[in-house]
C-alpha cells in the first residue's frame, strides 16, 4: 500500500493548495480555499442520483424529444429527426435509397466525431464512404453543431423528400446516414441495423487555466452572457475535457447560445442551470478538478433536458465522488479526498461541557458490500455490474454480509466505479454529527477544515473530524461547530480498488470453442478393435499362431474380410498380440503388452494368443495395459486356447 499512500498524499497536497491558486471574482469566499469542499446541513441527507432508466445506446423516435447533451467521449444512439426512402425504381429495386438524420447533442459545437457504428461496431470509413462490407451502400455525413451551420447535411443520392437546405440543425451534433439496398439482397436485407456513433462531446471552461483569476494561468475565460462580444471571445477559449469537476462547473453556469445571423441577437440559456458566478464557490470545483485529474477519474455519457437539472448535476458530480451542498448561500461541494488536519480541539477549547455526539446509521441501514454498475463499451454500452466491493472489517462488525447495488450513470470505467463504491461504504460508517461549543480561538476554522478532536472523557481520542457547519455568537464569543468523523485510511483503501468487468457476450464459431474447451484426453491406445467376428480364428502351438479367414466388424463401424494367415518362428510359452496393418494387410505378432502397437490407429488388433510351453501348458495373460478396456478380441483367450486344442 506504500504506492497508494504516496499517491493519496499527492492528492492531499493538491486539495490543500488549490485555495491559494484559484479564485473567481467576485466570489469573496474563494479565500476559504478547499475548506469550502465540505459537508454541510442538507448534504448529510442528500439522496444519491437515481439510476438512469431506459437505454442511451438506443435511437429514440418521436416528436418534441428531450435535447441530448454529450459529455466526455461516449456512444449515443441519437434522436431520430428524419427518415425517408426514395429513388423510384433503380436496378430492379423500388426506392433503394434511405436517408436517416439523427441528432446526438445540443449545446454545440462538440469537440469531434470519432466513429459511426452499426450494431455497436465501428464502421470503417474513407472520408464519408464506408469501406468493406458496406462499401458503395453506405455514406455517412456529420456536423459538430456550429451556430449557425454553414449548410444542411447532404443526401448522397440526390434530393430526398422532406429534406433540404433549410434543415441545418444548427448547434446540434448530427449525422445523415445514407443507405442503399441492392437488388441481390446482400446489403441490409434484414432491415436497417442499429445506428449510433461515438463522439467527443461539449467543451468546458477551466478556471485553473484562466489567468484573470488568482493563481490561474492560461487563455480560458468566462464572461457575462449579456456582454455579447466578451462572451463570443470567451467561448472560443474553451476546450474538450473528461473532468467531472469542469463539467459540473460549466453545467452550473449553463450553456448559452445566440444566432449571429440575426441582428442584435443576444445569448439565451439553452442547457444547464445558469447560475450567476458569484453564487458558486469556484474553488470547490477547481479542487474537484484537481482531485479527479490526480485519480484518473473521468465522466462520460448523455444527459437530457427538459429534465431534472438537480439530478443531472448530481450525476456529473458522482463521477468525481462529490456531492453538491450550500455554504453561505453559495453552491459548494463535498469532496472525497484526503485533507490535512489544521488543529486539535481539547477540553481547554470547550466553552461549555455540553458535547453532543450522534451515532452512525442503524444496523438495518448499514451495508458492507456494494456492487457498482457502470456503462461498458465492451457490452454494447449497457450498464453492467463490476466486482462487488466488500470491506471485511465491516462484515465482521455486522456479523453477516449485507449488500446493495448502485449505478453510476456517467462512469464508463470499472476501476473508477469500484473506487467510488468503496468511498460510499466508508462514508456510511463515519460518526454522525458532533456538536461542540468552543472558545473564540477556533473561530478561524470553517466548513471543510479537518481538525482533530481529542476528548477522551467523551470517547473521542484523536478523532479526525471535518467541520460541517460553523456559527459564531458575537454576544458570548462562542463558536458553535458541527463536525463529522473522517477516517483518513479510507482514501488509501478506496483508491486501491480495482474492478472486474463481466464476460463480454458474443457469438462464437466452432473454431472459437475448439480453442476455449479442452479436448478430451486421448485414449491410451489408438488401435482399432473387433467388436464382432464370424468365428474363432486363432490357434497356436509352441512356435506358431494360425489365423483363419473370417469377417470382422471394427469399433469404427467398418466391416472387413480378413484372409487366413500363419505366423511362424515364435517363442514358446509366450503371450502374443496379433495385429493386422490396415495398409498392407500382413499379419504380425508382438509379445504382450504391445504398448507401441496398441497406440497406433493404423493397426487392427486381431486378438491375444499364447504359445504352448514344453509341458503342454499355456502361460496366464499379463495385466491389461493402462486404458485397455477390452472389446472384440481381448485378453480373454483361454476359451480360444481350449477350442484350438479340441
Amino acid at each position: 500500500m506504500s504506492g497508494v499512500s504516496k499517491f493519496v498524499g499527492t492528492v492531499a497536497g493538491i486539495v490543500s493548495v488549490v485555495a491559494t491558486v484559484v479564485g473567481a471574482a467576485p466570489v469573496a469566499a474563494v479565500a476559504a480555499g478547499v475548506a469550502a469542499a465540505a459537508n454541510v446541513g442538507a448534504a448529510l441527507t442528500a439522496k444519491k442520483p437515481a439510476a438512469q432508466t431506459g437505454s442511451v445506446n438506443k435511437t429514440t423516435i418521436g416528436a418534441n424529444q428531450p435535447k441530448p447533451y454529450l459529455i466526455g467521449e461516449t456512444y449515443y444512439g441519437g434522436n431520430r429527426r428524419h427518415q425517408t426512402g426514395y429513388g423510384g425504381r433503380v436496378g430492379g429495386v423500388e426506392n433503394p435509397y434511405l436517408l436517416i438524420v439523427d441528432a446526438y447533442s445540443g449545446a454545440g459545437p462538440v469537440e469531434g466525431f470519432v466513429s459511426a457504428c452499426m450494431d455497436y461496431v465501428p464502421v470503417p470509413l474513407a472520408g464519408n464512404a464506408a469501406t468493406g462490407y458496406a462499401a458503395n451502400h453506405l455514406y455517412v455525413y456529420w456536423q459538430l453543431g456550429q451556430m449557425p451551420e454553414a449548410a444542411a447535411l447532404p443526401a448522397h443520392w440526390g434530393n430526398a423528400p422532406g429534406w433540404g437546405a433549410d434543415y441545418r440543425l444548427s448547434s446540434y451534433a448530427a449525422i445523415s446516414w445514407n443507405l442503399r439496398f441492392d437488388e441481390d439482397g446482400k446489403r441490409f436485407a434484414a432491415g436497417v441495423p442499429a445506428l449510433g456513433a461515438i463522439w467527443r462531446g461539449v467543451k468546458c471552461y477551466d478556471p485553473r487555466r484562466d489567468s484573470t483569476f488568482p493563481g490561474g494561468s492560461g487563455p480560458h475565460r468566462w464572461a457575462d452572457p449579456a456582454d455579447t462580444a466578451a462572451f463570443d471571445a470567451a467561448r472560443a477559449t474553451w476546450e474538450w475535457s473528461r473532468c467531472p469537476g469542469l463539467h459540473a462547473l460549466h453545467y452550473a453556469l449553463g450553456r448559452w447560445e445566440r444566432d449571429p445571423r440575426v441582428p442584435g441577437s443576444v445569448y439565451r440559456k439553452t442547457f444547464g442551470i445558469g447560475m450567476q458566478p458569484d453564487g458558486i464557490r469556484f474553488a470547490d470545483f477547481a479542487a474537484l478538478a484537481n482531485v479527479c485529474d490526480a485519480n484518473g477519474w473521468n465522466v462520460g455519457g448523455v444527459i437530457f433536458e427538459p429534465g431534472n437539472r438537480d439530478e443531472n448535476l448530481k450525476n456529473i458530480l458522482a463521477a468525481g465522488g462529490a456531492e453538491r451542498c450550500w455554504i453561505g448561500g453559495k453552491l459548494g461541494l463535498k469532496l472525497s479526498a484526503p485533507r490535512v488536519p489544521l488543529d486539535t480541539i481539547t477540553e481547554h477549547d470547550l466553552a461549555t461541557d455540553d458535547v453532543e455526539i450522534g451515532a452512525m446509521q442503524g444496523w438495518e441501514q448499514r451495508i458492507n458490500t456494494l456492487t457498482p454498475k457502470y456503462r461498458s463499451a465492451a457490452h454494447k454500452w449497457e450498464y453492467v455490474p463490476s466486482t462487488p466491493v466488500t470491506i471485511a472489517q465491516f462484515v465482521t462488525e455486522d456479523g453477516e454480509e449485507k449488500g446493495d447495488e448502485r449505478q453510476w450513470n456517467l462512469v464508463q470505467d470499472k476501476d473508477q466505479v469500484a473506487q467510488l463504491a468503496a468511498y460510499d461504504l466508508w462514508d456510511a460508517r463515519e460518526l454522525g454529527e458532533i456538536v461542540l461549543s468552543c472558545k473564540p480561538r477556533l473561530r478561524r476554522y470553517g466548513p471543510g477544515d479537518l481538525l482533530i478532536v481529542h476528548l477522551p472523557d467523551d470517547g473521542l481520542v484523536d478523532q479526525t473530524c471535518v467541520i460541517l457547519k460553523r456559527t459564531f455568537d458575537p454576544v458570548t464569543m462562542m463558536v458553535h461547530l458541527v463536525l463529522r468523523g473522517e477516517t483518513p485510511e479510507k482514501h488509501a483503501f478506496a483508491l486501491g480498488r480495482t474492478g472486474t468487468a463481466p464476460p463480454t457476450p458474443q457469438l462464437q464459431g466452432a473454431s472459437d470453442y475448439d480453442g476455449a474447451i479442452p479436448a478430451p484426453p486421448a485414449p491410451a491406445r489408438g488401435v482399432s478393435t473387433l467388436v464382432a467376428r464370424s468365428a474363432v480364428t486363432l490357434s497356436s502351438d509352441a512356435n506358431s499362431i494360425t489365423i483363419g479367414a473370417f469377417e470382422g466388424v471394427l469399433d469404427t463401424g467398418e466391416t472387413i474380410q480378413f484372409a487366413a494367415g500363419r505366423l511362424d518362428g515364435l517363442q514358446p510359452s509366450t503371450v502374443y498380440q496379433v495385429f493386422w496393418p490396415i495398409f498392407d494387410g500382413v499379419y504380425f505378432a508382438v509379445p504382450a503388452p504391445a504398448l507401441t502397437e496398441l497406440a497406433n490407429r493404423f493397426y487392427v488388433l486381431i486378438g491375444t494368443m499364447a504359445t504352448r510351453s514344453a509341458d503342454g501348458n499355456y502361460p496366464p495373460p499379463p495385466a491389461p495395459p493402462p486404458g485397455w478396456g477390452g472389446g472384440g478380441a481381448e485378453y480373454n483367450f483361454r476359451a480360444e486356447q481350449q477350442l484350438s486344442q479340441e
